[in-house]
């Protein structure tokens, strides 16, 4: 087994924790429906997030050929999906509370400043992870990845800080689009 496959293993695990989180979020909004107050824009979030779990395990295979591997730089790695983790966690009220009435928007508004700050703390690590794999690299993901990192920061950071409805339906669209494009622009291949 070689160090990648084997650091690969709790990284993955990790990673499968959010999706986890995400899908058992689902089953209970679907389990429970009669108590549960659907809200458009936390579905997106939730579509949103599921996406870049996908994307961010998709991805870190590019950290295949990493020579030699050391404990800070595995630790510097798992960043990435334990704050997708934790993100997954802040979307859904605590598991268990099936019976409970919960109304998604009210979640929503309470959870979004820790939701939103914490995705936004992905993109730096992303750009610090992307120069770690080498300039070359870094260089070759082109122009649209500086760019959607600005928007994702700066649409991510004004979530956070905004309780306005308006911005937050826009912009669950608007980053659904844009994670749509740049993972077919620069991640469709897994190499």
């Amino acid at each position: 087994m070689s160090p990648f496959e084997y650091l690969s293993v709790l990284i993955s695990i990790v990673l499968a924790l959010g999706m986890t989180r995400v899908l058992a979020g689902v089953g209970e909004m679907l389990q429970a429906s009669s108590h549960r107050q659907i809200y458009w824009v936390h579905v997106l979030w939730i579509v949103n997030l599921f996406l870049y779990l996908v994307v961010a395990w998709w991805i870190f295979y590019r950290w295949r050929n990493q020579q030699p591997w050391t404990f800070f730089l595995f630790v510097f790695v798992l960043i990435s999906p334990t704050i997708l983790y934790l993100a997954s966690v802040l979307l859904f009220p605590r598991e268990g509370d099936v019976d409970l009435t919960v109304k998604y928007k009210t979640h929503y508004y309470a959870n979004h400043r820790a939701f939103f700050i914490l995705f936004a703390l992905f993109t730096p690590v992303d750009i610090v992870d992307s120069l770690l794999k080498g300039v070359p690299h870094f260089l070759g993901l082109g122009p649209q990845y500086f760019i959607s990192s600005i928007l994702y920061t700066a649409g991510l950071v004004t979530a956070a800080i905004t309780r306005n409805e308006r911005y937050h339906q826009f912009y669950a669209i608007f980053f659904l689009v844009q994670t749509i494009v740049i993972s077919f622009a620069i991640f469709h291949t897994l190499v």
